[in-house]
């Protein structure tokens, strides 16, 4: 099947079905759970502790029998885009999308997109399971689950072009994973068509039309970038202090999540006190509007930014599961609807808009995908050139910092000075290599554990069959981990190289199948190894030439 039919095709259902889980998905925590707690929640606020407390228990007792314990969704599509080959753990999708449920539905500060990229990636890898053998490669596990991303964005926004973006933007911080544009692109229109036809097709937000801008508002719309990006850096900090602080604090998930719960029931309490409604709680779209709204005080959003802060970083950084790209767009509209208040009282809608884009461009290293959502949910094309700047500026403010800890920085190696080099020139000889027979328990003992090697080859008698990694591992139950064996688990669909292919094309191997080292085999018998070639080894030749050429 040629490139393009295939993924079309593949594409396509990858939408469809994305975009009905999705639409599932939204139905059941806006407008069921949410739509009749955030009633409740400003009835009587003595129901917040027990619905928040019960939501990050739950969602915490899902987290911690999952062998990829992550509440974001989106760090787990990262995570298994750059570090695990494209795997992620099928079994624990049903409870996860439920603890998102319940995270978001009972008042839980979290954003919905991140469980919707989720059960995209999901859906990819779901799809990669039953093709494997007739239509798909190994490469194309890693495409299909950011295509599945780009479909959850595209349909949870409607918003298929931000979908696109996103998910070509989110694995790194100074690049786009380019080999995804195609299947991503389909995935996010298939998914798109498939929510509106369940949902309409109506923006997300009410924005008024921009009908003309002036330098003043580009300059503005600037310095209002300088200072979302500094606050962005102050999200960043309290958000990992607090994930960090609670995680050295217990181990136990029951201690987090409660310690959570009081916390955001406090913040909740004092919204309902305050302003009559639980605004920081949930997903808080009713914030932008309130930014819009000319009426809205100045110290009312900037007390309400402070407030979504401290929750957000509670409910993400305790045991909650649902995404951090909602909270920080709503962030951004309450500083760029302060902002307007303060000095420009008849462009506030500008600067809202300009505050969403500016503060996820900052927090998440996504510009472009930041432009293109607050384009397409205030259905607002006057918006787009003062965010695009915006975004740049902000971007640049808070250099590689982010909250995701699963993007990383492109690799980039110059490998001209040792092009001429072949794989035998730079190999580690002493392989470090794991018999088949023996069990994972005694593998993670004497081999993870010792020679903190990402990926190590298996062998048998007979010589190489396969590779493993700690994802392998995860898959497999705690409690079998001392009868399975290594060979019953290893990935066989591994990929070597020879003792004279050139440098340039080991390294064009790692980069294409996104791993770090390549076993080196006999040609004359693929079966022995006869060394290992790693990113390390091409990064310490490329150092020891420059060292003796002085450049």
């Amino acid at each position: 099947m040629k490139y393009l039919e295939k993924w079309i095709l593949l594409s396509t259902v990858l939408g469809l079905l994305t975009g009905i889980v999705v639409a599932l998905f939204d139905y059941a925590t806006n407008l069921t759970l949410w739509a009749f707690f955030s009633e409740l929640f400003s009835q009587n606020v003595l129901w917040i502790f027990p619905c928040v407390a019960s939501a990050l228990l739950f969602a915490g007792f899902i987290l911690s029998r999952s062998t990829e314990p992550i509440g974001s969704g989106t760090d787990e599509v990262v995570k298994a885009y750059n570090q695990e080959d494209g795997r992620m753990e099928l079994r624990s999708f049903p409870e996860k999308m439920l603890a998102a449920v319940a995270t978001i539905g009972l008042g839980g500060s979290a954003g919905q997109e991140g469980p919707s990229v989720y059960a995209g990636g999901i859906v990819g890898v779901w799809l990669w399971n039953k093709l494997r053998r007739v239509a798909v490669t190994d490469q194309d596990r890693r495409i299909l689950i950011l295509a599945g991303a780009a479909a959850g964005i595209g349909a949870i926004f409607k918003a298929p072009f931000t979908g696109i973006i996103f998910a070509l933007e989110a694995p790194f911080k100074d690049d786009l994973a380019h080999d995804a544009l195609v299947p991503s692109l389909v995935a996010a229109v298939s998914s798109y068509l498939t929510l509106i036809a369940i949902d309409g097709s109506r923006p997300l937000f009410s924005f008024p039309s921009l009908v003309s801008l002036n330098l003043v508002d580009i300059g503005a719309s600037a310095l209002l970038a300088l200072i979302v990006g500094v606050c962005a850096l102050g999200f960043i900090f309290v958000y990992k202090t607090v994930r960090k602080v609670l995680h050295s604090f217990s181990h136990r998930f029951y201690v987090k999540a409660l310690i959570g719960a009081v916390g955001i029931s406090i913040i909740g309490i004092l919204s309902v006190l305050l302003y009559h409604r639980a605004y920081p709680l949930g997903i808080s779209y009713d914030i932008i509007n309130l930014s819009l709204a000319s009426n809205t005080a100045a110290g009312t959003l900037l007390r309400l930014f402070i407030l979504k802060l401290v929750a957000t970083s509670l409910t993400l950084g305790s045991t909650g599961v649902g995404g951090i790209f909602v909270p920080q767009i709503v962030m951004g509209a309450t500083l760029g609807g302060f902002f307007g208040q303060m000095f420009f009282p008849s462009r506030v809608d500008l600067f809202v808009a300009v505050g969403m884009a500016s503060f996820l461009a900052a927090g998440y290293k996504t510009p472009l995908a930041s432009v293109a959502f607050v384009a397409e949910t205030t259905a607002g094309p006057g918006y787009l050139i003062p965010s695009l700047i915006a975004a740049a500026v902000s971007y640049a403010v808070t250099g590689e910092a982010s909250v995701s800890e699963f993007q990383k920085l492109r690799d980039e190696v110059d490998i001209s000075a040792i092009v001429h080099l072949r794989a035998s020139d730079l190999m580690t000889k002493r392989v470090v290599a794991v018999p088949g027979d023996i069990s994972l328990l005694d593998f993670i003992e004497e081999y993870l554990f010792t020679y903190q090697h990402k990926r190590f080859p298996v062998v048998d008698p007979e010589g190489l069959i396969g590779v493993i990694s700690g994802a392998e591992v995860r898959l497999i139950p705690r409690e079998k981990w001392f009868q399975v064996k290594v060979s019953d688990v290893c990935d066989r669909n591994f990929t070597t190289a020879y003792p004279d292919t050139n440098v340039q094309d080991v390294l064009d191997l790692m980069d294409s199948k996104g791993i770090g080292r390549v076993s080196i085999v006999d040609r004359a018998k693929p079966k022995r190894i006869v060394g290992i070639i790693s990113k390390t080894d091409i990064i310490k030749a490329i150092e020891r030439e420059r060292l003796r050429t002085g450049t």
